[in-house]
């Protein structure tokens, strides 16, 4: 089915893929219609350790929403809990293992640049970070005093997108556009997002793509930070917005 961008999805609206290992996939945001879309999977992992994964097309962003678990690239094995994030290139193969319990995972799938468009958005890194922890990057200020934090970006090894935390105050962010391509998708936190003229309600879990130059507003009515996942193309700046006018958003470095 053809999703508008801006419309909210939860895992509650997909009915999940056939598995054949411990990994439930559902997804969220498939990209139809677009040329070399951005792709963004919810997976539940069961106890076990998943099939070894090797996608070629696409360069990979996982977060660990909830559990523990252990996540394997290019034979490297990695400790995980929620907060954590992994980097995987197009070609890496990689794997998930529980040894207790479930966890739950979001996956976003950028195009590598082996296609015109990806390969022209597409910038030289000098190393590849495999693992970000959030909290372990400095708070950086974007628009109406929220803060984000970087967890994966060009200075680590992302040749195509951003990857990045949001922490939306209390009234949240004002109306506002980008002009990259972005999935977000909440992970604290409950509130509302304003778009084409509706109100959704949105909540852990949420998920929703901002199309560039679509004009959205994220409401936060709790005295808590409402956190957003966001993963945008191409790679940037995550305080790069701009207002119904045409004004750059304070703290607009681009």
């Amino acid at each position: 089915m053809t999703r508008a961008p801006g419309t909210v999805l939860t895992d509650a609206d997909v009915v999940p893929n056939p598995s054949a290992d411990n990994v439930t996939e559902r997804v969220l945001i498939a990209g139809e219609h677009y040329a070399e879309p951005m792709i963004h999977r919810s997976l539940k992992v069961a106890e076990g350790t998943s099939g070894l994964r090797i996608d070629p097309a696409h360069d990979e962003y996982l977060y660990v929403i909830d559990g523990d678990l252990d996540v394997t690239i290019q034979g490297e094995r990695v400790s995980a809990a929620a907060g954590t994030a992994f980097q995987i290139l197009a070609g890496e193969a990689w794997q998930i293992t529980v040894s207790a319990g479930s966890a739950h995972v979001l996956s976003f799938l950028v195009p590598a640049p082996v296609s015109p468009w990806a390969t022209a958005l597409a910038k030289p890194v000098d190393r590849v970070e495999h693992v970000a922890r959030l909290g372990a990057q400095a708070q950086e200020a974007a628009t109406a005093d929220r803060q984000f934090e970087v967890l994966f970006n060009r200075d680590r090894g992302s040749r195509g997108a951003t990857m990045f935390v949001g922490f939306i105050p209390t009234s949240g962010a004002p109306e506002h556009y980008h002009l990259y391509d972005e999935i977000c998708v909440i992970i604290r936190g409950n509130g509302v997002l304003h778009t084409c003229g509706t109100r959704q309600p949105i909540s852990t879990g949420s998920a929703f793509h901002v199309a560039p130059r679509l004009l959205h507003a994220l409401e936060n009515p709790n005295p808590e930070d409402l956190w957003l996942l966001g993963v945008f193309r191409p790679e940037g700046s995550a305080a790069a917005a701009y207002y119904p006018d045409g004004r750059p958003a304070p703290n607009n470095e681009d």
